[in-house]
């Protein structure tokens, strides 16, 4: 038999003693600790960290460089701050083997803060007994995450780097750290300055050139090995993980089967694929897991349907979806793996993780989807749907021949107050009018007997009437993709819509569609009539605002932006137009596409702008928690801090005395010209997306993802 321990499907290769295949990271890495650069590897599980870190620790020890590797996983999560950077020290003593008693000079030091301590023993301990250069391996530091006091070991990090400008014996120590993270996530007080030192080194999948080792380990011909290796590769698209656990799994099936071996075909790849990692397979395999957790359970907490809505944007793939480093989203999906950088934009990994994780995957997981709203009620659902036809003998089904009249007057009650509900009530029936009908349908099937004959009938008769009414009013169709932005022109007459597939429709009141607005080059993400009517401002993720008439035509291009503009608005007398961008500007521009004004200051994504209704002022809401006032000159006049996430809309009250603005904190925050915040409305369980002030200015309305 082959020996099957050659592939490493996890653990460093190092420790399994299998094959290693190095990578340009390889050299990137060892180029910037021989020369002192601080340097992180932040990736993927299973992408080959720990290999990468323990050969690149072994290669400099061989040179005369000092290399420590600290777990911090090994130090625990249930421990103080004292315990944990005390077992960071006895980490290092553990291998550099120190002089100084470390217990004894922690203890002598007690009168200072830990992170203070940590920073002063090294420049008094290590680099004091240690003459050469040393470079500080720091693995899986999303363990610190969960961890509310691991601000200052980043701090402290950052801080003997900076030290190097005062005291040239820093430069002989050097930090890489490595795990499942982002450099932002690393220092959460937004107070503090951003962990924003060291060079990044990425871990790439392997190319065919990069993996011919594996075909090695098949027991082929080596020119049957390259071709099965090629198929291996198809499916993995060079992950390192899957890419060694296929390898393995071909390898045990030539150990147990030697008649597949003879002649490997194509198809025989594809079914050990479908063998080892679809169907119930997938929820054993521990990669498929990990990723399966972050695009889930581990989303950034009020992002998870944003994670999830990005990534079924890349699987379709009907418009390319641009990289973000800025995007909280993007990010993510990259740290989980799901998906990788190709040029300027994402695409998935592999098509193990496309098919694992596809179209059903994503419409099962999606946070508070329909399916899961009306899935107790399916089987009333079903049995509606099944015999529409033939209501008659359905609500003889449904409800039992059998009732009998016994505690007629208690539960007619019950039923009758349901059955006044205003959802019931409502003119345009609609599917929350189905849902509330069928809330009746349970309420009466569960009391049984207890239900006169009249009251139940009542009952059927509202079913029957939200069943077949379960229609909008004239449904605007005629968009081949997400509808992102719906404005009303002045006069009530005109409605635009802006759309995931790049254009712009125009729709009467009949629902029928007036005109295509044809010209952008990727999806329109927001859409405002000028006051007149006149105008259509479109922003779009293709950089530009354009400007049409009703007639379709295109007016102007305004092009300034550096990426995609997220918000339109234009001034109350229709002679300016704002536009909020990726780019983290406010852009001011005129009718004839001139800008006028760049308006700085938000460190962030600019998600929403709006004019005051006097014109003089533009609010803008940011990704940087902040929504800020600007005149028409460009200048800042206040920055209306509170909210403790993404502010994604802001609104003027009519009479312009009052800005709203809704945040990713799921609260809605009320704020004077002054910038003094005056009410925290509460009351929504999930991010704020849209605010709104009603025409006479006494009540705002506000839509969240809960």
């Amino acid at each position: 038999m082959v020996n099957s321990t050659i592939y490493t499907v996890g653990g460093t290769v190092q420790a399994g003693g299998g094959i290693y295949i190095p990578r340009q990271a390889d050299e990137e890495l060892l180029g910037l600790c021989r020369s002192a650069i601080f340097a992180y590897v932040l990736t993927p599980r299973q992408m080959g960290k720990s290999s990468l870190m323990v050969r690149t620790a072994q290669t400099l020890t061989e040179e005369g460089i000092s290399s420590v590797i600290v777990d911090l996983q090994e130090l625990g999560a249930s421990v103080t701050a004292e315990q944990w950077y005390f077992g960071f020290l006895v980490k290092l003593d553990d291998q550099l083997m120190f002089d100084t008693d470390v217990v004894r000079w922690w203890q002598e030091h007690q009168h200072l803060g830990v992170s203070q301590r940590l920073t002063l023993f090294f420049e008094r301990v290590l680099l004091a007994e240690v003459e050469e250069q040393v470079v500080i391996f720091v693995d899986e530091i999303d363990s610190t995450l969960s961890l509310n006091f691991t601000d200052d070991f980043y701090t402290a990090i950052r801080y003997l780097y900076v030290a190097r400008a005062t005291n040239p014996e820093f430069h002989r120590l050097s930090f890489v750290l490595m795990g499942v993270a982002t450099p932002g996530d690393l220092i959460r007080d937004a107070k503090r300055t951003p962990f924003n030192i060291g060079q990044r080194v990425d871990l790439t999948d392997f190319t065919f050139e990069e993996a011919l080792p594996l075909a090695d380990g098949l027991g082929l011909s080596a020119q049957e090995a390259k071709q099965v290796l090629r198929w291996v590769l198809k499916w993995t698209g060079g992950h390192p993980y899957l890419s060694q656990r296929l390898c393995g799994a071909l390898l045990a099936q030539k150990n147990v089967e030697t008649p597949f071996i003879a002649s490997v075909g194509s198809r025989d790849v594809d079914d050990i694929v479908s063998n080892t990692f679809f169907g119930v397979m997938s929820e054993q395999d521990n990669n498929l897991q990990f990723v399966r957790d972050m695009l889930t359970k581990r989303a950034p907490h009020g992002f998870e349907k944003e994670v999830l809505s990005v990534y079924r944007d890349i699987r379709r793939g009907k418009r390319k979806v641009v990289d973000e480093e800025q995007s909280l989203a993007k990010s993510h999906l990259k740290l989980s793996g799901a998906v990788r950088r190709e040029g300027n934009a994402l695409a998935v990994r592999n098509p193990i993780y496309r098919q694992v994780f596809d179209e059903r995957w994503i419409w099962e997981h999606f946070p508070e989807n329909l399916w899961q709203r009306l899935q107790p009620a399916l089987p009333l659902i079903a049995t509606l749907s099944g015999f529409s036809l033939a209501m008659a003998g359905l609500t003889w089904y449904a409800f039992d021949r059998t009732y009998e009249a016994e505690k007629q007057k208690e539960n007619a009650d019950i039923i009758a107050k349901a059955l006044t509900t205003d959802s019931m009530q409502a003119s345009d029936l609609n599917i929350e009018a189905l849902i509330e009908g069928l809330k009746i349908g349970q309420q009466v099937k569960k009391l049984g007997k207890d239900v006169d004959p009249e009251t139940r009938m009542r009952a059927i008769a509202t079913l029957q009437k939200s069943f077949y009414s379960i229609r909008e009013h004239n449904r605007l169709e005629g968009h081949s993709s997400y509808v992102y932005s719906v404005a009303f022109s002045l006069d009530g007459k005109t409605i635009a819509s802006g759309s995931e597939d790049n254009t712009v429709r125009l729709w009467n009141l009949a629902g029928q569609e007036l005109k295509t607005l044809k010209g952008h080059s990727s999806s329109v993400n927001s859409v405002a009539f000028s006051p007149d009517g006149k105008t259509i401002a479109s922003g779009s993720s293709d950089n530009t605002v354009r400007l049409w008439n009703l007639a379709g035509q295109e007016l102007k291009t305004l092009k300034g932006h550096s990426s995609s503009v997220l918000s339109v608005a234009f001034s109350p007398d229709g002679k300016t137009i704002a536009s909020g961008s990726n780019d983290n500007t406010v852009r001011l521009w005129n009718l004839a596409g001139q800008e006028l004004k760049t308006l700085k200051g938000h460190s962030s994504s600019v998600l929403s702008v709006a004019f005051s209704p006097d014109g003089k002022t533009i609010a803008s809401g940011s990704k940087d928690n902040t929504a800020r006032l600007w005149n028409l000159a460009g200048q800042e006049l206040k920055t209306l801090k509170g909210h403790s996430s993404y502010v994604l809309s802001v609104a003027f009250s009519p009479d312009g005395k009052t800005i709203a603005s809704g945040s990713g904190d799921n609260t809605v925050r009320l704020w004077n010209l002054a910038g003094q915040e005056l009410k925290t409305l509460k009351g929504h369980s999930s991010y704020v997306l849209s605010v709104a002030f009603s025409p006479d200015g006494k009540t705002i309305a506000s839509g969240s993802n809960d």
